[in-house]
């Protein structure tokens, strides 16, 4: 008999987002979320993770699974179904997802915008995604303003505001003085 697979569950700042990962990756590389059933219908993992009632959202990467729930849905009652989930699709032998959902860089037409989005990959992605989150370079404005998008446990999470205006907007209008600005979009 092979051992149970290890899920180790992690919180994030969003009280309504936990983190689960194990010793394998889930997808090759990149991002992938899922706002609905509907949208994860070609996508295993998170179809199957969209069957409990109270999942909200789903994001898929290399290294984790993070789990949005909605707010009137207590953990204890999603956990133990999630990890089974989990074990059940890994055992399964299929792709957690279908490859054409990734989240990419919208708007990288212009040097500017390659740099920045470049910096968002390599220095903030990581970080956010320490907490069960990513983002997403949207695109700049002529007015110099960076559009982005915050998405898994960042999407909704109540320090979201803080995350954008002290973390990420600082990082980018330090590297990019002519940088006027960072917004969610």
């Amino acid at each position: 008999m092979e051992p149970e697979i290890s899920v180790d569950t992690l919180p994030t700042p969003n009280p309504d987002a936990l983190m689960f990962k194990v010793g394998e990756p889930f997808v090759a590389r990149g991002t992938f979320e899922f706002t609905s059933p509907e949208a994860a219908a070609d996508s295993a993992l998170p179809r199957r993770l969209f069957s409990l009632a109270g999942v909200r959202q789903v994001l898929v990467t290399s290294r984790f699974v993070t789990v949005n729930k909605v707010s009137e849905t207590s953990w204890p009652e999603l956990v133990p179904s999630i990890k089974a989930l989990i074990r059940e699709h890994l055992a399964s032998g299929e792709p957690a997802v279908s490859q054409v959902e990734s989240v990419e860089s919208l708007d990288t037409s212009s040097p500017l915008a390659a740099q920045i989005s470049r910096l968002i990959d390599e220095e903030i992605r990581p970080a956010v995604a320490q907490d069960g989150g990513d983002v997403q370079f949207v695109g700049l404005t002529p007015e110099s303003v960076v559009q982005i998008r915050l998405i898994g446990s960042c999407s909704s999470c109540p320090s979201s505001t803080a995350t954008l205006a002290f973390g990420i907007e600082r990082m980018i209008t330090e590297e990019f003085p002519d940088v006027s600005g960072v917004i969610q979009v």
